[in-house]
């Protein structure tokens, strides 16, 4: 059982009675520890666990059209399903979630399409600084080692494109209807997924222009796997910490946790980039590369776990009692912020579900007159 106000779990535990010790429940989707890296749990926090598992053999599907795109040699093909696979399901789980319903095209717009619109500027002024994109033979970078194309890629670049990247969500009008913490972090993610499709489109538009509609498949199965997994899984996710953190020092929070986590996404950004960049450099064996990556984007999910957990654990106790069915239990409940069955917070539900939520005073007025 757990408290419906703090959400704090009330069992013969370590934990028990102690809301910000609950690590071993995940606000967001109870079955979960905190630091369990899983990417749908993490950055689709209103699904329930029914459309979780739907957009996890969505995702799967497009990673096996990949897979039989590139083992065809349809490379251009495969290069295009890469970069539209995570940012088309995220603008599907935009729309299932039901979160922004009122203002779905205002929402989309400033997001998604402002990501677009930042993306494909800052990459194109990337592109007169310094072009790695080129082909033959590697279309990342040259085979020499270059310490200029690890600085301006591994430092300058992230760090501009973490300056940026954000804007679109704060030019968003009625920010003050979205106040919570999720709602920073969802918007962030947006923004980033949708520089991500600007910077894949744009870096290889001569890639796409050049290579015939049939080549030999090659070692791009590699880099097809960082675009259409781990690029857009950086970007959304470092954007989404750095408007999370700033949604949360609005909310009044301490300015030195916020710092903190910009510092991580900026951080991250540039061992990313700069490990990328090096190892490619250096000949490495792709593997180790995409391995790299992996370690990097993996940490990422796990500070945003942490850091929505504890932000719903402050923020969802102030909702004011009412009926609702947990959409992660299924149980008809009478509760506050969290589900008093299985601890989720009642904030990071789909939006469908918190619509139909009936104030106490309601509830028992309605079955008064039964």
């Amino acid at each position: 059982m757990f408290c419906t106000r703090c959400g704090a779990h009330q069992g013969k535990t370590l934990e028990a009675g102690k809301a910000k010790s609950r690590v071993h429940r995940y606000a967001a989707h109870p079955g979960e520890h905190v630091a369990q890296p899983a990417v749908f749990t993490t950055l689709f926090p209103h699904l329930g666990q029914h459309k979780i598992h739907e957009f996890r053999w969505a995702f799967i599907a497009g990673l096996v059209g990949i897979a039989v795109l590139y083992a065809a040699g349809l490379i251009t093909a495969a290069i295009l399903v890469s970069a539209f696979l995570v940012p088309v399901l995220y603008l599907i789980y935009l729309y299932e979630a039901q979160v922004y319903r009122d203002e779905p095209a205002l929402v989309l717009g400033f997001t998604i399409g402002g990501g677009v619109v930042v993306g494909i500027v800052v990459t194109l002024f990337e592109r007169v600084i310094y072009n790695p994109f080129l082909y033959p033979p590697n279309p990342f970078g040259a085979a020499s080692v270059s310490i200029g194309a690890v600085l301006i890629l591994g430092l300058v670049v992230p760090l501009i494109q973490e300056a940026l990247k954000p804007i679109p969500a704060f030019f968003l009008p009625n920010r003050a209807d979205f106040p919570e913490t999720v709602d920073g972090l969802v918007f962030g993610i947006a923004a980033g997924l949708g520089f991500s499709l600007a910077e894949t489109l744009i870096g290889f538009s001569a890639v796409l222009a050049s290579l015939p509609p049939h080549v030999a498949p090659g070692n791009w199965i590699y880099d097809l796997a960082t675009l259409a997994v781990f690029q857009p899984l950086l970007q959304g996710s470092a954007t989404g910490i750095i408007v999370a953190t700033i949604w949360r020092f609005r909310r009044g929070r301490l300015a030195g946790r916020e710092l903190v986590g910009v510092a991580i996404a900026v951080v991250a950004h540039v061992a990313f980039s700069a490990g990328t960049v090096a190892m490619k450099e250096l000949a490495t064996n792709p593997l180790f590369i995409l391995l790299w990556q992996a370690l990097v984007v993996g940490s990422l999910l796990i500070y945003i776990r942490y850091l929505l957990h504890f932000s719903l654990l402050e923020e969802a106790a102030n909702m004011g009692f009412a009926e609702t069915v947990c959409p992660n239990c299924h149980m008809h409940i009478v509760a506050s912020g969290f589900c008093p069955n299985c601890g989720m917070a009642l904030s990071a539900v789909p939006g469908s579900v918190r619509r139909s939520r009936r104030p106490r005073a309601e509830a028992s007025a309605k079955s008064e007159t039964k």
